[in-house]
C-alpha cells in the first residue's frame, strides 16, 4: 500500500504546484484585462492605493469562479501529459500499478477543486460584485459630479467642494439643501468623505469639523412663518445621506441577478411566478434569474469535468510534445465556457428551459470523459 500512496502524493503535489503557477497567470491577465474597464473612473476620480487595491481583490475574487477551474485544468494536463512523455505510466504498470492509482488523487483534487468553486459561485462571487459595485459606484459619483472649485445642482441642494487631496479627502465642502421648503440650511465643513451605501442606495457624507445653518421659513409672499429665527448648530463629525434613485434614476442604484445572492433570485423568481411586477429591477426577465441560479450550481462542476477529461487526454500524449497541453487546455476551455454561453442565449430565447440549457456543458463534458475512458482501455487491451 506505501506505493501507491507514495504516488497519490507526488502526482497530487505536482498537479497542485502546475495549478497554483497556472492560476497566478491566469488572474494577473484577466483582472488585468478587466482593469482597463474601469481606467476611466479610476483616473477621472482620482483613485486611492485602498481603493486600487479593493478593486483588485474583488475582480479576483469575482473571476476566481472561472480562473480555478481552468487553472486546474491545466495543473491535470501538464502533470499527465509529462507522466505519459516520460514514461512514468508504463513504467508504473510494470509495476503493477493500475491506472486507478493515478485516478484516485486526481479524483479526490477534482471533488475538493470543485467544493472550493461551488463556495466561491454561491456564497463569494455575488458579495464581491457588490463590493466592487460600492468601490466603482463611489468613484464615479466623486469623479461624476464632485469638481473641485465648481457649484454642482443636484435638483434642491447644491455642492460646493474646494479641494479633494491625493487620499480622496474632500476640503472646503459647501452643501445648501432646499429639498424641504419648511427647513432649508447650508451645511459647512471643513473636511469630509463620501462613500456609496448599496443596501440603501445613498450617498453618504461624512462631514467633519462645520456647523448647520438652518434658515428661517418664509412663504411666497416674503412673509417669515411662525419659526422665524436663525440657527446655527456647530459640530465635530456629521452624516448626511442623499438618495442616488432620486438624482440619477433607479437604474444607478438596482442590483443585477449576479449581484443577487441565492435567497434573493428565488425570491424575484416567486414573485413572477405570482403576478407581480419586474419593472423596478435591472432585468425584467425572470429567465435571467433562474439563468443565474442553475448557473451557480451547474459552473461548480467544472473542476471534476476537467479532471478526467484533462487526465485522459494528457495520458494521450508522446514524447517531445509538451507544450502541447496548453493548446488543450485552451480548447477545452473555449469549448466549455462558448457552450455554456450559447446555452444561455437559448435559454433567453426561450428555446430551451434554464434548468437543462445550463447543464447541457456539463453533459457534453462527461460524455467526451466516458468516451475517452472508453477508448483508452481498448487502446490498452
Amino acid at each position: 500500500m506505501r506505493s501507491p500512496r507514495t504516488l497519490s502524493r507526488s502526482v497530487m503535489r505536482e498537479v497542485l504546484t502546475y495549478t497554483a503557477l497556472g492560476l497566478l497567470a491566469i488572474t494577473t491577465v484577466m483582472v488585468t484585462q478587466n482593469l482597463f474597464r474601469y481606467l476611466d473612473e479610476m483616473i477621472s476620480a482620482r483613485v486611492a492605493w485602498t481603493e486600487f487595491g479593493a478593486i483588485v481583490g474583488c475582480l479576483g475574487l469575482m473571476l476566481a469562479t472561472y480562473t480555478v477551474p481552468i487553472a486546474f485544468l491545466f495543473g491535470v494536463l501538464l502533470t499527465f501529459g509529462r507522466l505519459s512523455s516520460d514514461s512514468e505510466v508504463i513504467a508504473m504498470q510494470s509495476c503493477g500499478l493500475g491506472f486507478a492509482s493515478l485516478f484516485r488523487p486526481l479524483l479526490i483534487l477534482g471533488v475538493i477543486a470543485s467544493g472550493f468553486t461551488a463556495f466561491l459561485t454561491l456564497e463569494v462571487e455575488h458579495e464581491a460584485q457588490l463590493a466592487l459595485r460600492r468601490v466603482v459606484k463611489t468613484m464615479a459619483v466623486r469623479g461624476g459630479f464632485i469638481e473641485p472649485g465648481r457649484f454642482r445642482h443636484l435638483g434642491e441642494r447644491m455642492l460646493f467642494v474646494r479641494n479633494i487631496d491625493p487620499s480622496n479627502r474632500l476640503e472646503g465642502v459647501l452643501i445648501s439643501d432646499r429639498s424641504d421648503p419648511e427647513r432649508p440650511l447650508m451645511i459647512f465643513a471643513e473636511h469630509g468623505r463620501l462613500n456609496w451605501n448599496t443596501e440603501r442606495s445613498e450617498l453618504e457624507f461624512r462631514l467633519n469639523n462645520g456647523d448647520i445653518h438652518i434658515e428661517p421659513t418664509v412663504d411666497t409672499r416674503g412673509n417669515r412663518g411662525e419659526d422665524d429665527s436663525y440657527q446655527r448648530i456647530s459640530f465635530l463629525s456629521f452624516d448626511y445621506t442623499l438618495d442616488a434613485a432620486s438624482l440619477f434614476g433607479s437604474h444607478f442604484s438596482t442590483l443585477r441577478p449576479r449581484e443577487m445572492s441565492m435567497a434573493e433570485l428565488h425570491d424575484v423568481i416567486a414573485r413572477a411566478k405570482a403576478g407581480e411586477s419586474l419593472e423596478h429591477l435591472r432585468r425584467k426577465d425572470p429567465v435571467a434569474y433562474q439563468l443565474q441560479i442553475h448557473r451557480r450550481v451547474a459552473l461548480p462542476f467544472a473542476p471534476l469535468l476537467f479532471a478526467f477529461v484533462g487526465g485522459l487526454l494528457g495520458l494521450e500524449r508522446r514524447r517531445g510534445t509538451r507544450s502541447w497541453g496548453t493548446l488543450i487546455c485552451v480548447a477545452l476551455v473555449f469549448g466549455y465556457y462558448v457552450m455554456l454561453i450559447f446555452s444561455e442565449f437559448l435559454a433567453m430565447k426561450r428555446i430551451l428551459p434554464a434548468n437543462i440549457a445550463l447543464w447541457i456543458a456539463n453533459a457534453m463534458f462527461a460524455l467526451t470523459a466516458v468516451f475517452l475512458f472508453v477508448r483508452g482501455n481498448r487502446v490498452r487491451s
